[in-house]
């Protein structure tokens, strides 16, 4: 058994064995929950919301729309004024 402080930012230092053991790498993500009365920590692998070419195609909107200063309500609005402006 390892035992660990809870730090006073609410963090905890995994173990050197643990981490070997899980072949675990910095800056791995984690899923956090509560099973029963343990605390679970799960290794998780986490996909970009974007491709590398949706998040250029979006800077290139911001750099030609900027300028513009136009504003939009959200909602449906901002939604049409946003497929427009990608076309």
């Amino acid at each position: 058994m390892n035992i660990v402080k809870l730090k006073t930012k609410n963090q905890v230092t995994i173990p050197v064995e643990l981490v070997k053991r899980m072949h675990l790498k910095p800056n791995v993500l984690f899923s956090v929950d509560i099973k029963d009365n343990y605390i679970k920590l799960l290794p998780v692998d986490v996909e970009p919301l974007y491709t590398k070419e949706e998040l250029a195609a979006i800077d290139n909107i911001v750099v030609r729309e900027k300028p513009k200063a136009k504003v939009v309500k959200s909602g449906k609005e901002f939604s049409k004024y946003i497929k427009d402006i990608a076309k």
